[in-house]
């Protein structure tokens, strides 16, 4: 009867700790899998553009030809532009770092937000009052360089006004619906 009962204490223990094994093993291998699922969710919007500011300007151009300091005469040209465009900025999620800490915790390591498209509309540029003179031809060339030079300002601009913060406030917004969607509870999302 006592090795009947060693044997049972025996079956016993083996099974308990067959059990708890199983279990630590197995809670492993879900926080693994938890933080796969959310690199997955998160990396398949890549880009994630979370602002566009639309704008439309007019600008004139002046330019006439120079020498020794004095307008040359018959030289002037000069046009008005009119035209749109948009600024999309967001968050580049090829570089996100996510550590899942339990089934409720994780934290997201992002780059700041940046600036993804500065495009103006060909479609709605257009000119106005242009005037050339024999001397100093209007040129394609000229609206090229007004309109490269728009861009940058409408950019820094823009940026000053805080489009990148509010890229960074929308994007933190959107991923946290997205992990508490998961099951989060305690999000931290942080910018480097």
């Amino acid at each position: 009867m006592k090795k009947w009962k060693r044997y049972l204490i025996l079956v016993l223990v083996t099974v308990i700790s067959g059990v708890f094994l199983y279990s630590k093993l197995s809670i492993k291998k879900n926080v693994s899998l938890l933080s796969n699922t959310v690199e997955e969710k998160v990396l398949k919007l890549l880009e994630m553009s979370t602002v566009k500011y639309n704008y439309t300007n007019v600008v004139a151009y002046k330019d006439n030809k120079q020498l020794n300091g004095f307008n040359v005469p018959f030289s002037n040209k000069s046009f008005l532009i009119k035209y749109s465009g948009y600024i999309k900025a967001g968050v580049d999620l090829n570089t996100v770092e996510i550590n899942v800490k339990d089934k409720k915790t994780v934290e997201l390591i992002l780059d700041k937000p940046t600036v993804f498209d500065n495009v103006i509309v060909e479609e709605d540029v257009y000119i106005y009052d242009e005037r050339d003179s024999v001397f100093n031809k209007l040129s394609f060339k000229d609206l090229y360089e007004v309109l490269i030079e728009e861009k940058k300002n409408m950019e820094k601009e823009v940026i000053e006004k805080g489009l990148l913060n509010d890229a960074e406030k929308n994007a933190r917004e959107i991923l946290d619906s997205l992990l508490e969607g998961m099951g989060f509870e305690n999000i931290e999302i942080k910018f480097r």
